[in-house]
């Protein structure tokens, strides 16, 4: 027997799918997640997310990549008792431009001064939450996201690509959790956001 209450890994039967279909960052101050009391030891989803009070302006950027070229990745490790897991995502932007520019010089300020939260919506509908700071109005240990390897390039041919791969990258003491809201709570909160 385990020392540990595990709860056996199941899923109803049926097909996966893979991929990422939308992306939202976030400041993590800005978000308060509300999350239940773990049961049998089993920590539960986060069923809303928030604008934390006092925190004006909060808002979800909405991030329109190429279809079919968003990225989810994640490797588990151990030294001793400790466990890391490191999370990349990466998704490809259209066309090199000033708009690139100055949204990859947005995200680089962001990851050193504020950090990056990511909601990821993957193509089966569930979705995942990255970098996170504030879980029932309380603060997390720190889980910073940054963008951190991004490379692009103009192609040689007509029909090659000319853009940017955007990576984020960051690492925590677990998995992420998921939202179990639906994307429209996350639409919203892009929808009503200040500046």
């Amino acid at each position: 027997m385990l020392c540990v209450s595990l709860k056996p890994y199941s899923r109803a039967c049926g097909g996966v799918t893979g991929g990422i279909s939308e992306v939202g960052i976030f400041d993590p101050n800005d978000l308060n997640f509300t999350q239940s009391a773990a049961v049998d030891g089993v920590a539960q989803t986060y069923s809303a997310a928030s604008e934390r009070a006092g925190v004006t302006g909060a808002s979800v950027f909405l991030v329109s990549f190429q279809v079919d070229e968003g990225e989810w990745t994640w490797t588990q490790s151990k030294s001793g008792c400790a466990t890391k897991y490191e999370h990349e995502f990466i998704f490809q932007l259209p066309e090199n431009s000033q708009a690139l520019t100055t949204f990859q010089q947005a995200l680089d300020s962001a990851g050193c001064c504020c950090g990056i939260g990511l909601f990821v919506r993957m193509n089966s509908g569930k979705i995942f939450v990255a970098g996170e700071k504030y879980v029932n109005a309380a603060s997390i240990p720190r889980f910073t996201i940054a963008q951190d390897g991004s490379e692009g390039g103009s192609g040689k041919l007509f029909d090659d690509f000319n853009g940017g791969n955007i990576h984020f990258k960051g690492s925590y003491s677990r998995n992420l959790y998921e939202f179990s809201g639906a994307w429209s709570a996350v639409e919203a909160l892009a929808a009503t956001g200040g500046s």
